[in-house]
């Protein structure tokens, strides 16, 4: 299952309790000599210090061979045991620090089979009762969901709008760039268009301008030309072409979604044109300010909103309806939970992991931690 070690990794935070996120990184290591002593080069940023732990990744588990000899720069010694060292030869270490993402846990603390073993369990599970789970909550979500856009949509709305000169601003370097594309896509999308959609919108606006109230539109237009005031020609357009298009025939709609499907097809085909509009979207998705604008306006109107902790409080923590789902889903998934619990907790021998067990209390207390997991090249 694509997602288990996700599944299986708040399923530990479940039972502890709590869930944190962050990040690990790996690097090579390699024995210089067959000593008690390894060095890594560690990536910049590291939290590496002496007296933290080295582990040896086995087929059970996590072993702790040795500990942080030395952290300066890049460069951190190892001091491990003797037998380990001769053993290793050529090395991957793993340097790991919290938070860590619950993906990320599943990686650092448990061995290859027993998240395989996990993900087996999570499998069945989803198989014999997934469609169930989701159809419970498809409802209860969709509804949740969007009473909370419409509590806090006027707020995001706010919070881009203060920011309307920098939206503009990163949107006139996008549109300079994407003019020198234009080109290009005008080359190649002017063709498609013309061949899939143009005759079906002409066809339906045809027909739409045969129906429109033209006698009033034109009496509004004589109105606002002696006035100055348009908005009347604006909200009769707007209020006809909302009823035309709720009324359109279901055959003209059903013909309109094929062209745009077909139209939609043979883009995809146009390797350059798509290579292309690929490219501008790669461009907005780097652009470090766009994003950085976005998480400012998101943190403002939804993150930092006292809006959206009363909503979680009274719409989701506080609501009985809620709070019967949530039970019956954690009755449904029960017995596999206690097997994925049972998995990742305990050893072969039925002995809690020890290296779960400090992981777990070192993020109880508030403690970072960072460790080293060693194993050798070919797997052993």
């Amino acid at each position: 299952m694509r997602n288990s070690p996700l599944v299986l990794g708040a399923a530990i935070w479940l039972a502890a309790g709590f869930m944190v996120v962050g990040s690990a990184y790996t690097v090579c290591g390699r024995t210089l000599r067959p000593t008690t002593t390894i060095r890594i080069a560690a990536p910049e940023g590291h939290s590496l210090s002496r007296g933290d732990m080295v582990f040896l990744a086995t087929d059970a588990g996590l072993r702790q061979v040795g500990e942080v000899a030395a952290a300066a720069g890049e460069g951190v010694d190892l001091a491990i045991d003797p037998q380990v060292a001769s053993e290793l030869g050529d090395a991957v270490a793993t340097c790991w620090q919290t938070p860590l993402s619950a993906e990320e846990t599943v990686s650092a603390l448990l061995p290859p089979d027993i998240q395989g073993r996990v993900a087996g369990h999570i499998s069945l599970m989803w198989q014999d009762r997934g469609d169930e789970i989701v159809d419970a909550w498809k409802p209860v979500a969709t509804g949740l969901a969007t009473e909370y856009i419409g509590l806090v949509g006027d707020d995001l709305e706010a919070a881009v709008r203060s920011r309307s000169d920098e939206v503009r601003r990163i949107g006139e370097k996008h549109l300079m760039r994407a003019g020198e594309d234009w080109p290009l896509i005008q080359q190649r999308l002017l063709p498609i268009l013309r061949e899939h959609l143009t005759p079906v919108l002409s066809r339906l606006a045809g027909d739409a301008i045969s129906d429109a109230p033209k006698a009033g539109v034109a009496w509004d237009v004589a109105r606002g030309a002696a006035s100055g005031d348009y908005d009347a020609v604006y909200s009769r357009l707007l209020d006809w072409l909302s009823e035309y298009v709720a009324d359109m025939p279901e055959e003209d709609r059903r013909e309109l979604g094929q062209a745009v499907r077909a139209t939609l097809e043979a883009i995809g085909r146009d390797k350059p044109l798509m290579e292309c509009l690929q490219g501008m979207l790669r461009r907005l998705r780097d652009d470090a300010e766009l994003a950085g604008l976005a998480a400012d306006a998101w943190r403002e109107a939804v993150v930092e909103n006292p809006r959206t902790a009363a909503f979680l409080r009274d719409r989701i923590v506080n609501d009985p309806a809620v709070r019967q789902e949530v039970y019956r889903t954690i009755e449904l998934l029960g017995p596999t939970m206690r097997s994925v619990l049972a998995e990742a907790l305990f050893d072969r021998n039925g002995a809690t992991r020890p290296e779960v067990v400090h992981f777990v209390r070192s993020v109880a207390l508030g403690r970072r931690l960072a460790w080293v997991t060693l194993r050798a090249e070919d797997g052993r």
